[in-house]
């Protein structure tokens, strides 16, 4: 070896004054994206910054750290700033930065979502934790410049819609370095006002970058520790602060919030005519129901009284009474129709005894006369009986012819026999 070895630290000289003549190395950008990131105690931030191919070392001292507006994290995509050294003492280049910005999206931006995420996360937007609004508030606070147009907006709604409502002014600085902690006082000396009843957060238009104090933890905390409901009505419609997301309400405009807490009175006084009516109208029909429950009651009552008990009990004694008396009535006649049956009996059975005896007698009378002109009396009498063949009596000669058969009755039996001749009653007596 011709040539003198150099040592670790002769080397590493020469190649810090090669890196120090380069002038564009001085001041470079760097985008890549954000590894093994450490924040160490002294407050200082370690990290690498990588893509597919290579990897740099990365220093970003305390001084300038506190200017990092969001909160860099491992596989963020950021774009660096600062100069290119070489630290000797592990004998590597390393990237000294002073400034970093996200990638594609502003630092302040992403810082902002960044506080929402964690807030939301504590559960310091959720719907639980807001209150409600008066329905007529007598006074009300409104934290604003005092000089801005939001204050005047929010007092001509208010006088317009609503001039009974009070409106105090606790005044604050609305933009710039320092707005928040003057917003926060500003909160606070809101709660402490007498008779207050809502609190107003407002404030005009304006861009990203002036609407930062709303999009600050510190306000976020002083709306939810206020002891008043808090409307914001910050910037436009399309700006949505951090400020709107702690509060109790969100308004659109300063003007649109001044509406929310100052509802318009003649609009009040009519619904409140219309209750009225209907308040009336309800009452009349529930007196109404109620009376015709009460008469049903008192008429039931009444039918349960011991007084109708005792009259019903009377009357259905009454009824009872007639009804026994028809009853009695009823047998009596019974009784003595039965009584009369029985007298008309007897006396029926003696005139049918009576008859029946009448009868006999005649009867007997007739009986007599029968049998004392019975036949069978004249055969007593030592008469005789002649009778055809056919069982007639023979009483004229005349009736029968010679020959004839005649059956003779006498007392003592009969005789038959033949008629030989026959001879008129004239030729008798001659």
């Amino acid at each position: 070896m011709s040539a003198a070895a150099l040592s670790v630290s002769e080397l590493t000289g020469l190649v810090t004054e090669a890196v120090a003549a380069r002038p564009e190395l001085e001041d470079v950008l760097v985008e890549g994206e954000l590894s093994n990131l450490k924040a160490h105690s002294s407050g200082h931030l370690y990290f690498t910054l990588k893509d597919a191919r290579a990897a740099l070392s990365c220093v970003c001292f305390r001084t300038n750290a506190l200017r990092v507006a969001f909160a860099p994290e491992n596989g963020m995509t950021v774009v660096a700033h600062g100069s290119v050294q070489v630290y000797g003492q592990q004998g590597r280049y390393q990237l000294y930065v002073d400034r970093i910005e996200p990638s594609g999206i502003g630092a302040l931006a992403l810082a902002t979502e960044q506080l929402k995420k964690r807030l939301a996360g504590e559960g310091l937007f959720d719907e639980v934790r807001k209150r409600r609004l008066p329905l007529l508030p007598r006074r009300v606070v409104v934290v604003t410049s005092r000089s801005g147009a939001a204050l005047r907006d929010v007092l001509t709604v208010a006088s317009r819609r609503a001039p009974c409502v009070d409106v105090v002014l606790s005044p604050a600085t609305v933009q710039g370095e320092g707005a928040a902690d003057t917003i926060a006082l500003a909160l606070r000396r809101a709660g402490t006002v007498r008779g207050a009843e809502a609190v107003l957060l407002v404030r005009g238009g304006g861009s990203f970058e002036d609407l930062m104090p709303f999009n600050s933890e510190t306000v976020a905390r002083a709306i939810r520790a206020c002891r008043l409901p808090v409307v914001t009505g910050i910037g436009h419609e399309t700006d949505t602060t951090v400020a709107d997301l702690a509060a109790d309400r969100r308004a659109a405009t300063p003007s649109a919030a001044a509406e929310t807490v100052a509802p318009d009175v003649t609009q009040l006084r009519s619904d409140l005519a219309a209750r009225w009516l209907r308040l009336g109208h309800a009452v009349r029909s529930g007196l109404a129901l109620k009376r015709r429950s009460a008469e049903r009651l008192a008429a039931r009552l009444s039918r349960l009284s011991p007084g109708n008990r005792v009259a019903a009990m009377r009357q259905d004694v009454d009824r009872r009474s007639t009804l026994l008396q028809r009853a009695l009535l009823h047998e009596i006649a019974a009784k003595r129709h039965r009584l009369d049956l029985a007298v008309g009996g007897e006396r029926l059975q003696r005139a049918a005894r009576a008859v029946v005896a009448a009868r006999s007698a005649g009867i007997a009378t007739r009986r007599a006369r029968l049998e004392a002109l019975s036949p069978h009396r004249t055969l007593e009498r030592g008469y005789s009986i002649t009778l055809t063949a056919s069982g007639s009596a023979v009483t004229d000669a005349t009736s029968v012819s010679p020959g004839q058969r005649l059956r003779t009755l006498v007392r003592s039996g009969e005789l038959e026999s033949d008629v030989v001749s026959v001879s008129p009653a004239g030729d008798r007596s001659a």
